[in-house]
């Protein structure tokens, strides 16, 4: 299997409903060799195929964030790239079940605490969730994730303090 049929697959249906992203998850978790012609479709011009393909790298993860390791990196890019919401909203929740080095896990602390300015609520919300789960992991100083959620707290929208205001309580004393 080709990354071309892949992205048939994921050209499939509207960008707002997970389409084949479940069909696709299954085929790569039985064959994780597609694993990275399914991260490189991330870079695709469709924005349905990125929103598809976004969620079915969230379902592989749920079951196997293990075959992710070797993607740390190509992740990272991709999130510092942000081309659409989608990535902004899956990608961290995968990047942080990783076994990230010590310069991998700054690195996706700086992109989240930068996408936290991201227009979309959605993107924001799942950054400052990154940083939370970041430090209750001791990937990185709590003191880091209470400054960054200190000025999420600070913000006009609404949505994201009152996000901020939840995930204060997540955050190890």
């Amino acid at each position: 299997m080709t990354a071309q049929i892949l992205r048939d697959r994921l050209k499939e249906g509207d960008r707002r409903v997970a389409g084949a992203a479940g069909a696709v998850a299954d085929l790569v978790k039985g064959d994780p060799e597609l694993l990275g012609a399914l991260i490189g479709l991330l870079d695709d011009e469709d924005a349905a195929v990125v929103a598809h393909t976004s969620h079915a790298l969230m379902q592989i993860a749920q079951d196997r964030s293990s075959l992710f390791d070797p993607f740390a990196d190509a992740l990272l890019d991709r999130l510092e790239q942000l081309r659409q919401w989608e990535i902004g909203e899956q990608l961290p929740k995968i990047l942080v079940c990783l076994p990230l080095t010590d310069q991998q896990a700054d690195k996706l602390c700086e992109i989240l605490s930068a996408n936290i300015q991201n227009r979309s609520n959605i993107v924001a919300a799942c950054s400052l969730q990154g940083i939370v789960d970041l430090a209750r992991d001791g990937r990185i100083e709590s003191a880091r994730a209470r400054g960054v959620l200190d000025e999420a707290l600070r913000s006009d929208r609404k949505a994201l303090s009152a996000r901020a205001r939840r995930l204060q309580k997540q955050l190890p004393s």
